[in-house]
């Protein structure tokens, strides 16, 4: 009677453990019986699989993310002695919301040892996510997560998040969109347009930041709502081709924050052949701005680390299947933002945060 008393009570501390909810901390919280499970069973085979769920395997940038992750996982084999076998699932665009659910659902089902992902939709990840973390599957996030940097209600459904604040990357977009106004010689009076892939939360102080900065710091210059294509390059093409036909002579500067929106910008403006009457800023990178940043079309592109994001997060979930616990004191780590232009673009250290191919 004792003996089956005391199973009852185990069994009913570890559910407790597994419980998704409000920790109140940003500490590492993947739940250490079943991570200590996992490391274990890891030890003695030697095979760690790890699933890669990208919100857009079509895209340059969730590709960059993937290189860093594959070249980790090489590191991670010559460092522990395993093999690292990694899948990569998810549909071909971000706009498709509802298969990148059902890819991470389906990579819960395969019962991969870690999974890492980026979300376009977290209130809708949440869930899944925190499904995979209490079947003790190490979950960690690359440059689009579960929650803000400053929130820690949902710390409990995900392992590590390694990004970029988007604060960060509105601040210095608005700062650098100025230098170039004035480095070209343009007047500080008229309007500036902004494109955007969807409505996103976390994502949103990109666009807030930069209108803020560029408001305060230049009364003259009034920034335009934000104009969202939903990840459609012809929809972000047409969206310039209009306010440049709208705004004309008064349009200064575009600001697109994403890839996808930045490509329609850069078509836009070469069609138009406006690139000396305006300044383009950029986020994140691809074959089409880079181009558009060699041929002068695009002024700036802000960029994060793709490749680092995503090898920082291969390492930490390797070393939190290995040991039993998430390595990092805290669990959310942010990665600085920089700036590259047409003039520091062949520098190697701006060429490989344009094209971390380079470092493949």
């Amino acid at each position: 009677m004792k003996k089956a008393l005391a199973l009852l009570l185990s069994l009913a501390m570890a559910l407790s453990l597994a419980a998704c909810g409000n920790s109140g901390s940003t500490a590492a919280s993947t739940p250490a019986s079943t991570a200590s499970d996992t490391a274990q069973s890891t030890a003695q085979s030697k095979n760690v699989n790890v699933t890669w769920v990208s919100c857009s395997t079509e895209s340059e940038f969730w590709q960059y993310q993937e290189l860093g992750i594959r070249a980790a996982a090489k590191d991670m084999e010559a460092k522990h002695g395993i093999t690292v076998t990694v899948s990569t699932v998810g549909p071909a665009t971000e706009a498709e919301t509802e298969a990148y659910i059902r890819a991470f659902e389906n990579a819960i089902a395969s019962k991969p040892d870690a999974i890492i992902s980026a979300t376009q939709v977290p209130d809708s990840t949440r869930n899944v996510s925190k499904e995979a973390m209490n079947q003790g599957i190490v979950v960690n996030f690359t440059n689009c997560g579960l929650e803000v940097m400053d929130s820690t209600e949902f710390a409990d459904c995900y392992n590590q998040f390694y990004t970029t604040v988007s604060a960060d990357v509105g601040d210095l977009a608005g700062k650098i969109m100025l230098e170039q106004l004035e480095a070209a010689g343009i007047p500080l009076e008229g309007v500036i347009a902004m494109e955007f892939s969807n409505v996103n939360p976390a994502l949103q102080p990109r666009m807030d930041n930069f209108k803020a900065y560029v408001e305060a710091k230049a009364p003259g210059i009034k920034v335009l709502d934000t104009l969202y294509n939903n990840n459609s390059l012809e929809q972000a093409q047409a969206d310039i081709e209009n306010q440049i036909a709208t705004h004309g002579a008064k349009l200064i500067g575009i600001y697109g924050a994403n890839n996808i929106s930045v490509d329609g910008i850069a078509l836009a403006v070469e069609n138009a052949g406006i690139a000396d009457k305006v300044v383009t800023i950029g986020v994140d990178s691809d074959p089409v701005e880079i181009a558009a940043l060699e041929a002068g079309n695009l002024d700036c592109i802000i960029v994060q680390d793709a490749y680092g994001q995503g090898y920082a997060s291969m390492v930490n979930a390797i070393e939190t299947i290995m040991t039993g616990k998430n390595p990092e004191s805290a669990q959310k780590i942010a990665m600085a933002p920089e700036a590259v232009t047409t003039a520091n673009m062949k520098e190697a250290k701006y060429a490989a945060l344009l094209d971390p191919t380079l470092l493949a």
